[in-house]
């Protein structure tokens, strides 16, 4: 028999549900709200502006986030992305990178089949907010998770696909991605999370506080990171 979907907490890196990084085709009730943010290794965290946009400058990042559930097969979320040790000031020419996410459920789990769910990411320039250019992390996917139950451990499982969408080349990931969130049942407020988002093995240990606060503490190819979010029905 499955478990309630509702014991499924993870949020990702990114600010939509998800593992550490990699989406999962989970969504929140709707009506939930959460606000949160999420440290990016330096390692990993690209400058998205000026000359040396796209290249490692060796500063680490901090996406701070609002992603909401409006209706049931529906999610947005906007995104500030930081980049630490950068002032924002008239001689920088520096301001965070924003952006827009939705995604789409296509598909409910059902006994022989997974949820499905297509996610636009970064999607402000297919709209014409912004410039094809001035988007950072694009990227369009779709993504199945199925939920197992093995003895005493639900093992909620997920695998997609990322690739460029008409004009709108896929920035943040490309290919294959996927993983999984291990749960002990008789421990259900914290689970593990191992993922592939196309670039980086990730792991990490998340718990859910005081049925509000979401907490991850990880490595992204060993590079520690964290995701920290308050979490709430509007």
């Amino acid at each position: 028999m499955l478990l309630s979907f509702g014991s499924i907490n993870a949020q990702s890196l990114t600010g939509t549900r998800g593992l550490i990084k990699a989406p999962t085709a989970r969504m929140y009730e709707s009506g939930t709200l959460a606000i949160g943010m999420g440290y990016v290794p330096s390692k990993f965290f690209k400058r998205t502006y000026g000359e040396f946009k796209g290249t490692r400058t060796g500063n680490a990042g901090l996406n701070t986030f609002v992603t909401v559930t409006p209706l049931p097969f529906m999610e947005i979320m906007f995104r500030y992305s930081h980049e630490l040790n950068m002032e924002v000031t008239p001689q920088t020419k520096y301001f965070p990178d924003r952006m827009f996410t939705a995604r789409f459920k296509l598909l409910e789990e059902k006994k022989n089949r997974p949820a499905v769910i297509l996610g636009l990411q970064d999607i402000s320039a297919l709209a014409d907010v912004t410039c094809e250019s001035c988007s950072n992390f694009t990227t369009t996917y779709l993504v199945g998770s199925k939920l197992l139950n093995y003895k005493k451990f639900s093992i909620d499982v997920s695998l997609g696909y990322a690739a460029d969408l008409i004009d709108l080349p896929a920035k943040d990931m490309k290919g294959f991605f996927g993983g999984v969130e291990i749960k002990y049942n008789e421990f259900e407020k914290v689970q593990l999370l191992l993922d592939y988002d196309t670039q980086s093995l990730n792991i990490g240990i998340q718990g859910y506080l005081f049925n509000k606060l979401h907490t991850v503490l990880g490595v992204m190819d060993f590079e520690p990171m964290f995701i920290l979010a308050y979490r709430y029905k509007i």
